[in-house]
C-alpha cells in the first residue's frame, strides 16, 4: 500500500523532472533531420505602419529578434521580410510554424494574408491582444506558392513594456511541423486550461468542506488566488500591456503568500520571525509594484521586483520537506518536493526576462505548477475523504451515546419513579395521594427528557419556558401563585440535551421540595445573567430550610448538587422562617 501511494504521490514530479531536464534541448526540429525542413533565420527588417508588405527594403536581422536587445525604445509595428526559394511547386501539403512571436503579428505569404482576424492597437482606443503564448502552426495553401523566389512577410506589433520579437521560423511538411507545434502547445496552453479546471475544481470542494473550518481558510484563498492568477493570464484585459503585467505580479504574489502561509502551518514549524517576515516582504512588493504603474513604468521587467519574494518561498517548502523526511510522510515530501520544483521553473522564467537565456526560450513555469496543483488536490482531497469518513462514524457514536444517555435518563428518573409507584400499589395499605404524586413525577420527568431534547442554538430559555407551561396548572389547582421573572441571557455554548436537562431536573427538583415540605403560597423564580453567569433562583414563602431528603433516582438535595458539579456550576441553598432560597449559577462560558 505505501508503495503505491509512493508512486501515485511521485509520478507527476518524475515526469515534471523529466520533462525540465530536457529544457536544455529545444523543443524545435533539428534543421538537419529529413523531410526536407527549411529554417528562416535571416529576415529584412522595416518600420512601417501600411496594412500589407512594404515594397522597399531593410536592414537585415537574425531570428530570434529581440527588440530589448537590438532596439530598447521600439513601439509600434514593424515589418520582417524573409525570402526563400523553391525549385519546384510542393507536392505535399506544407505548414509554417512560429514558436513565438510577441507581441502580435499577421503572417503574409506572397502577397497573401495567412492568419485574419489579429487584433492591433488602433486610433478608436483597442488595445492589442497578445499573442506571445501561443505557438503558431499554419497549413500552408499550395497555390500561394511559386517556382523559384518566395516572400514570407510578417507584420508585427511591439511594445516596449514587454519583450517583443520574433523567433526563427519554420517550413517544412504539415505531418512533421504539426507534431513539432503540437509540443509545444500542450505545454503551454493546454497545461494553463488543465491547471484552471483543477483549481476551480479543487476551490469548488475545498469552500464547501472548509466553509465551518477555519483552519484552513488559507488554503481557500490560495485556491482562489490562483483561480484569479491564471485568469489574469488568460482573459483578455482591455488595459495597457504594462499594467496587465503589474496586475499579473500583484495578483500572483498574493497566490504565492497565501500559499507560504498554508505551507508554514502544515510544516508545524514554530518561528516567530518568519510570519512578519513573510508578511512584511509581500506588502512591500505589492507596494512597489503598485508604485510602478502610477508612474507609468510598470513592463514585463516589474516581474524583477519579486526576486526576493521567490527566494524567501524556500523557507516554508524547507520546513514543510524537513517535516516529511522526521514523519516519513510521503504526501509531505511529495507537495515539498513538487514546490521546490515550481519555484525553480518560476526562476527560469526569470532568467529569460533577464535575457540571460535565449529570447524565444520555453517558459516551464506553468509546467512546473501542474504536478504541485495535482498533489495539493491529492492531498486534500485524502484528508476530506478521511474526515467524511471520520464524520460519519462520530455521527454514529454520537447517536448511539444519545440513545443511551436517554435510556439511563429514564431508567434514573422516570424509571426509579415507576418502580416506587409499582411498590406502593401492590401495597394494601398504601397512600394514593403519595401513589399518585410518584406517577405524577415520572410523567414530569418524561416531559422533561423529551424537553430537552429540543434544544435549539443553546438557548436555556425556550426550555424553561415550557417547564413554566406544564408547572402552572398543578400550582394553580393548589392555589399556590407562581411568579416568573426572567431576563434575556446569551446563548450558552456548552448546552447539551444531556445538560440541559440537569439544569431542568434542578428547578423541577427545587419546587416539588418546596410543594411537598414547606406548604408555600408563593413561589417565585428569577433568571438573569449577573457578570460572568446566569443565576437561577427558585425562592418561596414557606416553613423555611428543607431537610435533606435523598429519594430513588438520585433526586433531592444530593442529588441537585451533583448534577450542579457535572455541570461546573455552584448551587447554594438558604433557608429560614420566610421561606428558602436555592440558586444555582451557570458560568457563561464553558
Amino acid at each position: 500500500m505505501w508503495s503505491w501511494c509512493a508512486t501515485a504521490l511521485l509520478l507527476p514530479l518524475l515526469s515534471s523532472l523529466a520533462l525540465l531536464a530536457d529544457a536544455a534541448a529545444p523543443l524545435d526540429i533539428d534543421p538537419d533531420e529529413p523531410h526536407n525542413t527549411v529554417l528562416l533565420d535571416r529576415a529584412e527588417f522595416i518600420i512601417n505602419s501600411d496594412c500589407t508588405p512594404p515594397a522597399r527594403h531593410g536592414a537585415t536581422v537574425t531570428l530570434p529578434d529581440n527588440w530589448r536587445l537590438r532596439a530598447p525604445t521600439l513601439n509600434g509595428i514593424a515589418w520582417y521580410r524573409l525570402a526563400f526559394h523553391l525549385d519546384s511547386l510542393p507536392e505535399q501539403p506544407l505548414a509554417l510554424y512560429l514558436p513565438h512571436l510577441s507581441v502580435a503579428g499577421e503572417i503574409w505569404l506572397n502577397g497573401s494574408l495567412l492568419n485574419p482576424g489579429v487584433r492591433f492597437n488602433d486610433i478608436a482606443g483597442r488595445h492589442v491582444v497578445p499573442m506571445n503564448e501561443s505557438p503558431l502552426y499554419i497549413v500552408l495553401p499550395a497555390g500561394l506558392f511559386r517556382n523559384g523566389d518566395n516572400q514570407l512577410a510578417v507584420r508585427l506589433e511591439g511594445d516596449s513594456a514587454l519583450r517583443s520579437g520574433l523567433s526563427a521560423i519554420r517550413l517544412g511538411p504539415a505531418l512533421s511541423l504539426r507534431a513539432v507545434w503540437f509540443e509545444r502547445y500542450l505545454l503551454q496552453v493546454i497545461v494553463p486550461y488543465v491547471l484552471l479546471v483543477l483549481i476551480a475544481g479543487s476551490l469548488c470542494f475545498l469552500v464547501a468542506y472548509t466553509w465551518r473550518q477555519r483552519r484552513l481558510f488559507i488554503i481557500q484563498f490560495a485556491l482562489l488566488a490562483s483561480l484569479a492568477t491564471l485568469l489574469a493570464y488568460l482573459a483578455d484585459l482591455a488595459i495597457p500591456l504594462g499594467a496587465q503585467e503589474a496586475l499579473r505580479v500583484i495578483i500572483t504574489t498574493i497566490m504565492y503568500w497565501a500559499l507560504c502561509v498554508a505551507g508554514y502551518r502544515l510544516s508545524g514549524a514554530r518561528l516567530r520571525w518568519f510570519p512578519p517576515l513573510l508578511h512584511g516582504l509581500t506588502l512591500l512588493t505589492i507596494i512597489i509594484v503598485i508604485a510602478t504603474m502610477i508612474v507609468g513604468e510598470a513592463t514585463d521587467r516589474t516581474w524583477l521586483i519579486t526576486w526576493p519574494h521567490v527566494a524567501f518561498r524556500l523557507v516554508p517548502i524547507g520546513l514543510l520537506l524537513a517535516r516529511g523526511l522526521k514523519t516519513r510522510s510521503v504526501k509531505l515530501i511529495a507537495l515539498s518536493s513538487t514546490g521546490l520544483l515550481w519555484t525553480l521553473t518560476v526562476a527560469q522564467s526569470y532568467l529569460i526576462i533577464m535575457e540571460w537565456l535565449p529570447w524565444d526560450s520555453f517558459r516551464w513555469s506553468f509546467v512546473g505548477a501542474l504536478p504541485f496543483c495535482i498533489v495539493m488536490i491529492y492531498f486534500f482531497a485524502e484528508r476530506f475523504i478521511i474526515d467524511r469518513e471520520g464524520s460519519q462514524i462520530e455521527k454514529r457514536a454520537a447517536i448511539v451515546a444519545e440513545r443511551a444517555r436517554i435510556l439511563q435518563d429514564m431508567h434514573d428518573g422516570m424509571g426509579a419513579q415507576l418502580i416506587t409507584a409499582l411498590r406502593l400499589a401492590r401495597r394494601h395499605d398504601s397512600d394514593p395521594e403519595e401513589l399518585a404524586r410518584h406517577i405524577e413525577e415520572s410523567l414530569q420527568d418524561l416531559r422533561l427528557i423529551i424537553d430537552s431534547l429540543d434544544l435549539t442554538e443553546h438557548d436555556l430559555l425556550p426550555l424553561l419556558g415550557n417547564l413554566r407551561f406544564r408547572l402552572q396548572p398543578r400550582l394553580s389547582a393548589l392555589g399556590i401563585n407562581l411568579e416568573w421573572d426572567v431576563s434575556p441571557i446569551p446563548s450558552l455554548n456548552y448546552l447539551t440535551p444531556e445538560s440541559a436537562l440537569s439544569i431542568l431536573r434542578i428547578v423541577q427538583e427545587a419546587i416539588n421540595n418546596a410543594l411537598q415540605h414547606a406548604q408555600p403560597s408563593r413561589i417565585r423564580i428569577e433568571i438573569k445573567p449577573v457578570g460572568e453567569e446566569v443565576v437561577i433562583r427558585v425562592s418561596d414563602d414557606g416553613h423555611g430550610m428543607l431537610p435533606e431528603i435523598v429519594r430513588p433516582g438520585s433526586h433531592g438535595l444530593a442529588g441537585m448538587h451533583s448534577r450542579a458539579n457535572k455541570l461546573g456550576a455552584r448551587l447554594t441553598i438558604q433557608g429560614g422562617p420566610a421561606g428558602t432560597e436555592i440558586v444555582l449559577y451557570l458560568p457563561l462560558f464553558g
